[in-house]
């Protein structure tokens, strides 16, 4: 009967209560471990997440297709993790001066040590820092949880969604071998900018006392701290937006708020600048139009190449 279930979701027939009802559940179960697991200071990493949707599947009947169709993404996001930290090894010299003259030159200050003067401060911790911070760690979540949306309708569209995906991470990691760049944090830590607060492990430790620790690939992988341009904070959450939208028409506009949020937040906590955000915010916009249109790119590179030329003929003589 779940199977069933599955089957029309994916035809676009109609669905009886029930079928609303089972992939409800299946949803709210998913977005609960993730709240859960956040909460309690994990970052949730897609390996986990990966283990707990296999769950979900399974109870809708679906466990072999999840793996099907869930593995090849999860092997080449990872891949791509396990690179980005090689970055700090090949690239030894960070850039740090270009992005503080940009954001200098847009608006006249730093934007980072402006929205710390102005809002934070640590004795008192403000119901934004919680919000901002949980925005911010929701990086590997809600990119997991909206394919798990979209995995559950319609299995093409999921797969367009996780090439995105892959796409912009790998084009992302490619940039950061040719242009590595210190984020705010690290430019303050050299003496290059004024002292920025650490806002998120503060706030992080006034989450639930109890903190978790589950098993996780991400353990072994090291972090790549000169990852700042282009944001993949800022284009994850652009580009899930703009496939919502395209699934799901006017409901991709609430995530408007999320996408603006998570803009502001990398900025407060001092993780990117201005400059790095609108990078990766073009890196989104022009991934998704790459994957959306790529059979006519294709059709137009093939043709370029086997258009039929015209030779020249004999010369024709005036006696002739």
């Amino acid at each position: 009967m779940l199977s069933n279930m599955f089957m029309r979701m994916h035809k676009n027939t109609p669905l009886t209560l029930h079928d609303r009802i089972i992939a409800g559940i299946s949803i709210l179960y998913i977005v609960s471990v993730c709240a859960y697991m956040i909460a309690h200071r994990i970052w949730f990493s897609p390996d986990q997440f990966f283990i707990f949707a296999l769950l979900g599947a399974f109870f809708i009947g679906q466990a072999r297709l999840f793996l099907l169709d869930w593995l090849p993404f999860l092997t080449l996001f990872l891949g791509y993790e396990f690179l980005r930290g090689l970055v700090p090894f090949v690239s030894k010299n960070p850039h740090i001066l270009p992005m503080i003259r940009i954001d200098q030159a847009i608006f006249g200050f730093i934007p980072t040590i402006k929205l710390q003067s102005l809002f934070y401060t640590p004795a008192s911790l403000h119901w934004y820092d919680y919000v901002l911070v949980t925005f911010y760690i929701s990086h590997f979540v809600t990119p997991m949880v909206v394919g798990f949306i979209f995995w559950l309708k319609d299995r093409a569209f999921f797969k367009n969604y996780t090439l995105a995906l892959l796409l912009l991470s790998y084009v992302s990691f490619f940039t950061y071998l040719i242009f590595p760049a210190a984020p705010p944090w690290m430019a303050s830590s050299r003496g290059y900018l004024p002292p920025i607060e650490e806002v998120t492990g503060h706030v992080m430790s006034h989450f639930l006392p109890t903190q978790i620790s589950l098993p996780s690939v991400y353990s072994f992988m090291r972090p790549n701290p000169v990852a700042a341009m282009p944001s993949l904070h800022a284009a994850f959450p652009l580009l899930i937006t703009l496939f919502v939208f395209k699934k799901f028409k006017k409901f991709g506009l609430l995530l408007v708020p999320y996408v603006l949020g998570v803009w502001f937040a990398v900025i407060y906590l001092g993780e990117h600048y201005f400059i790095d955000v609108a990078v990766g915010a073009l890196y989104a916009v022009l991934t998704f139009l790459f994957i959306n249109y790529k059979s006519y790119l294709w059709q137009k590179f093939r043709a370029f190449f086997t258009k039929p030329r015209i030779l020249p003929g004999p010369a024709v003589s005036e006696a002739d």
